[in-house]
């Protein structure tokens, strides 16, 4: 599929991306899901993905924007989250995720070249490096408050 959204000449709009990706279920099967990745140039350095296609509400999931771009490479993560290049049965190259949750753990994979596309295109409203300057530090201040 194809990013849907705004252009890179836009700079305030949300950046989206629906998707069909595999949730592996075993060694041989796969179920399609479809999701949207989110990218709002308003908090530069994540990514959201929602389950739009599951009948029951599922949690979204936010993930570093680097995290993904890197795990478009090779190996990363820990904890939680976990991104690795992959290839299909039929050799398309995928992005596994790792997703570890209290409800349990799941590994989806999310074909490489569009997502790669679409992750380029969230660079180039937001550069790498730049993020900072877009940031609203009260906010991010006020909501780590929060959380003590």
């Amino acid at each position: 599929m194809h990013p849907t959204g705004e252009r890179p000449c836009s700079h305030t709009r949300r950046l989206h991306l629906d998707e069909t990706v595999h949730l592996v279920v075993s060694a041989t099967e796969a179920l399609p899901v479809e999701v949207r990745f989110t990218y709002d140039p308003a908090d530069p350095l994540a990514v959201r993905m929602d389950f739009t296609g599951c009948p029951d509400e599922v949690a979204p999931w936010v993930f570093s924007r680097d995290l993904l771009c890197a795990g478009l490479r090779a190996p990363v993560g820990s904890g939680n989250v976990r991104v690795w290049p992959s290839r299909r049965r039929d050799g398309a190259p995928t992005v596994r995720i790792l997703l570890r949750g209290r409800e349990g753990t799941a590994v989806l994979c999310v074909p490489a070249a569009a997502f790669g596309e679409w992750l380029t295109e969230t660079f180039s409203v937001v550069p790498a490096g730049t993020e900072g300057d877009r940031l609203r530090w009260d906010d991010v201040v006020e909501e780590l408050l929060r959380h003590e």
